[in-house]
C-alpha cells in the first residue's frame, strides 16, 4: 500500500478568523494559500506521472477540504472522503485501524494538519511518536506498507517540501 500524506495549504491566520466569528474548523485556504497549494498539486501531478490516487481522505476541517478539492483537479478527481481519523488530535492506531478496514491495498492520499501528519509518518516509519520531521504547508511525503499499514512497518521513498513541489510543477 502507498500513502501520499500532504499538509494543508496556507490557511486564514486563527487569530484573525476568532475576530471574524470563525470556528478553527472553518478556516478557509488564502488566496494566496489556494495559489500555492494549486502550484504544489501541479508539482505532485508530475512528480507522480503515471501512479494514479484511488482516493483523497481529508480532515474535515475547511482548510483541508479545499485543499482536497484542488488536489483532486490536478490527479484526475479521485473520490473524496472526510474523515474524523484525521480530525486533530490523531491517534496514531486509530488512523491505521482506519486505512486498514477501509482501504486495504489501495494508493491513497491524506490531507490533514500539523503535527499530526508528521507524528503519523515518523509513526509508521519506527512505532515512535517522536516526530522526525514536520511539514511545511502543502509539504508532501509518499510511505510506502508491505500491506495495510501499521506503526513501524513503513519505508520512506520521498519527502518535498511545498517549494520543492511547486518547482516540480
Amino acid at each position: 500500500m502507498e500513502i501520499i500524506v500532504i499538509r494543508h495549504g496556507i490557511a486564514l491566520d486563527g487569530d484573525k478568523a476568532r475576530s471574524i466569528g470563525l470556528s478553527d474548523g472553518e478556516r478557509p485556504l488564502t488566496r494566496e494559500g489556494m495559489r500555492r497549494t494549486r502550484a504544489a498539486a501541479a508539482g505532485l501531478r508530475a512528480t507522480l506521472a503515471d501512479m494514479a490516487i484511488d482516493d483523497i481522505v481529508t480532515s474535515p476541517l475547511l482548510r483541508a477540504t479545499q485543499t482536497a478539492e484542488i488536489l483532486a483537479g490536478y490527479l484526475d478527481d479521485p473520490t473524496i472522503e472526510e474523515s474524523d481519523a484525521l480530525a486533530p488530535p490523531v491517534d496514531m492506531e486509530t488512523l491505521d485501524a482506519f486505512l486498514h478496514s477501509h482501504f486495504g491495498d489501495r494508493r491513497l492520499l491524506l490531507v490533514g494538519h500539523e503535527p499530526d501528519l508528521a507524528t503519523w509518518v515518523s509513526w509508521s516509519l519506527t512505532r515512535r511518536r517522536d516526530r522526525l520531521m514536520a511539514f511545511k504547508k502543502a509539504g508532501a511525503a509518499l510511505l510506502e506498507f508491505p500491506g495495510p499499514p501499521e506503526g513501524g512497518t513503513g519505508t520512506l521513498r520521498w519527502l518535498l517540501a511545498a517549494r520543492q513541489l511547486r518547482a516540480l510543477g
